[in-house]
């Protein structure tokens, strides 16, 4: 699942992105501690500008 949204403020667009991976196989993941785990989540924030 990922989940997108647009904040705008004028010319600057700011996009924050969450996304989170689930899987049934216990390999495909690795936390922090180097364990392998069935899921996983990250957060990105882009920002554009436009002029």
């Amino acid at each position: 699942m990922t989940f997108t949204a647009n904040v705008k403020a004028g010319p600057l667009t700011l996009i924050p992105e969450v996304r989170f991976d689930n899987t049934s196989k216990s390999d495909q993941f690795v936390d922090g501690n180097g364990n392998f785990t069935t899921g996983a989540s990250q957060f990105v924030l882009a920002a554009v500008y436009a002029f």
